[in-house]
């Protein structure tokens, strides 16, 4: 824990020297850095009141009062009666205000634009996720992952074969105390899938956000019409959202473009989130039959479904 403080705090010292933080003005202009802030809550929110950029700001009722009262004077802000209540207001930029801020963001902008240039594409990107991912971790305001930052894709790439194997072993040991020998059977399905791989007949949907994987489900062409749904698997974060339910959707239509008669998949009793999507695409259990696999005494599954 003490080198872990020491690092944040390091990365502090050298994050807020980067972007000018300790300086008494910002960007050389008449305003603090709190002044633009209150400034951004403001135009950000469209119209917002005091109240709430204290509470956004966590900054003394004092002090943002007497902000205020300067950005009034400096026609940088207009204040107007709530119709419930006209002894409070809620605030919104003048014309003024607006192209005071909007000079403040592209000099932002550039400053950022000016740390990144000289690094690649994927630095780039790795840095912007790595941003996002903290502030969730962190538990900051609005930055819960939706299904609209998932990135879903196919066509297999370098490395995705690896992160596949490694996502089915932690979440898996996790959650249903899987030892090793899961991993192994994992890895070697996999291999066993990589020898006869075809684009043409299977395909593996990826789910990534921030950079990370989260989400995969997969189709096998097993000859005469058949096909395999395998590998479907979701971090517990991404569930409930509506990630699962659009990686079986892209599934289906591949096997009903596929021209499939019919798909298959094996899973256990305990995967019991899942068998409820199998069971609402369609699928109907075919065979249970109990087995000491993976260091657990489980009850493999077939679910099977008709197409034609």
């Amino acid at each position: 824990m003490d080198q872990l403080i020491s690092n944040i705090r390091q990365f502090n010292r050298y994050y807020t020297k980067q972007l000018g933080l300790l300086q008494q003005h910002f960007f050389d202009t008449d305003y603090s850095l709190t002044d633009i802030r209150v400034l951004y809550e403001i135009d950000f929110n469209g119209q917002t009141t005091a109240t709430g950029i204290r509470e956004a700001l966590q900054i003394d009722a004092g002090y943002l009062s007497r902000i205020l009262r300067n950005f009034e004077k400096k026609g940088l802000i207009l204040k107007h009666p709530l119709p419930e209540d006209g002894r409070s207001y809620y605030l919104q930029l003048t014309a003024r205000g607006k192209k005071l801020m909007a000079g403040m963001n592209e000099l932002s902008n550039e400053q950022i634009r000016e740390m990144l240039k000289n690094l690649a594409p994927a630095q780039q990107e790795k840095i912007a996720n790595s941003m996002s991912i903290l502030r969730n971790l962190l538990k900051a305001p609005g930055s819960s992952p939706t299904l609209e930052d998932v990135v879903i894709r196919h066509g297999l790439q370098p490395g995705d074969i690896g992160d596949m194997i490694r996502l089915h072993g932690i979440l898996y040991a996790q959650e249903y105390q899987y030892d090793l020998a899961f991993e192994t059977y994992v890895t070697q399905t996999l291999y066993e899938f990589m020898q006869t791989y075809d684009p043409a007949r299977d395909r593996v949907w990826l789910a990534h956000c921030y950079g990370e994987l989260v989400g995969m489900i997969a189709i096998i062409g097993k000859g005469r019409g058949v096909a395999q749904l395998r590998w479907f698997l979701l971090r517990p974060e991404f569930r409930g959202m509506g990630l699962g339910k659009k990686l079986m959707s892209e599934a289906m239509a591949f096997c009903r473009q596929q021209n499939f008669r019919s798909v298959y998949l094996l899973t256990t009793h305990q995967q019991t989130t899942a068998g409820s999507m199998y069971a609402k695409a369609g699928f109907v259990k075919t065979a249970s039959i109990p087995q000491r696999i993976w260091g657990q005494d489980l009850y493999e599954e077939r679910y099977e479904l008709k197409l034609r």
